[in-house]
């Protein structure tokens, strides 16, 4: 499956590191599990780019064929950092694969691979402050109650 190059790519990665989060500054980060058909058509309207150290190309190859992305595996690792523009990161999370210190092994067997499970977790970067949507929603919500109190009201 080729995916569209749109310059608003999601990143894909096995795990989250700050790291990825410096290029963000001062924002909201949004997490949520979605589903394989959620992500297809994500990928499809956005474009993907995959961030995997070598050893985990089995594990990203693995993903794929079970899913069906069609994700293109880099030959080398691309490092990369959440921004304006780059909005979205989908970490995949293993389970049922031995680690060590917490940290997935640098090699499986067919078999452990045929063991493992993953999900799916999207990570958005909102450029306003929670604080800020907080207060943007009380506001909104003031402005809603002061509206309907009107339309609800009696003239006696």
């Amino acid at each position: 499956m080729n995916y569209p190059t749109t310059g608003q790519e999601v990143y894909v990665s096995l795990n989250l590191s700050n790291t990825m989060l410096t290029g963000i500054g001062k924002g909201t980060i949004t997490r949520e599990t979605v589903s394989v058909d959620y992500l297809k058509k994500l990928f499809a309207e956005h474009g993907v780019i995959v961030s995997a150290k070598p050893e985990q190309v089995p594990i990203i190859k693995r993903v794929n064929d079970m899913y069906d992305f069609g994700l293109e595996i880099p030959e080398k690792l691309q490092l990369f950092q959440l921004s304006e523009q780059h909005r979205r990161l989908v970490v995949i999370n293993v389970q049922g694969l031995q680690r060590k210190h917490g940290s997935l092994l640098s090699s499986y067997t067919d078999e452990e691979l045929d063991e493992a499970s993953f999900t799916f977790v999207k990570y958005y970067v909102q450029s306003k402050h929670y604080d800020e949507l907080t207060a943007e929603n009380e506001k909104l919500r003031y402005e809603l109650e002061q509206e309907i109190s009107w339309r609800n009201r009696t003239d006696s």
